[in-house]
């Protein structure tokens, strides 16, 4: 009885070992999952962290230069040159995993928006969130499923 005991205290240890090691692998994995979904809901679809657009193009003249070069017109998407999708992206600082805009320009660019259109824009939303929540999980578990499997 105490030898498997002790057999099952040294693989929960392993498997808590294996899982230490690979967190922060999984941390990333789940930041950029957390990215990608932002950015095609502020990119693409033109959300706000609310899900309401961000907002509708007014300017005439911002509308026929974004015609011209072929962008649409129908809803803000803050892509103009790409440097603000290019530059929001997930990184890691030490142990920690940040989704963060590099560079202070375009961080700028970000929360001016947000502050003259009066809405959070670079938040997760709810639905985010918990996306990025269940992934992680799916991840831990696949650990704990992979170092049970090689014990």
């Amino acid at each position: 009885m105490a030898n498997d005991l002790n057999d099952i205290r040294r693989r929960i240890a392993s498997v808590a070992d294996r899982i230490k090691q690979r967190e922060p692998d999984l941390l990333l994995l789940a930041g950029k999952r957390l990215e990608g979904l932002m950015k095609k809901r502020i990119f693409n679809n033109g959300k706000a962290t609310d899900e309401s657009l961000i907002g509708k193009y007014k300017s005439k003249s911002w509308i026929k230069k974004r015609s011209l070069s072929g962008r649409q017109v129908n809803k803000v998407d803050l892509q103009d040159e790409g440097n603000l999708i290019r530059n929001f992206r997930t990184v890691r600082d030490g142990q920690e995993v940040v989704l963060a805009i590099v560079t202070d320009e375009d961080a700028a660019k970000a929360f001016g928006n947000e502050k003259r259109r009066k809405k959070k824009i670079f938040l997760p939303t709810f639905e985010e969130e918990k996306q990025v929540e269940e992934y992680f999980e799916d991840l831990l578990s696949d650990e704990v499923e992979q170092a049970f499997l090689n014990l």
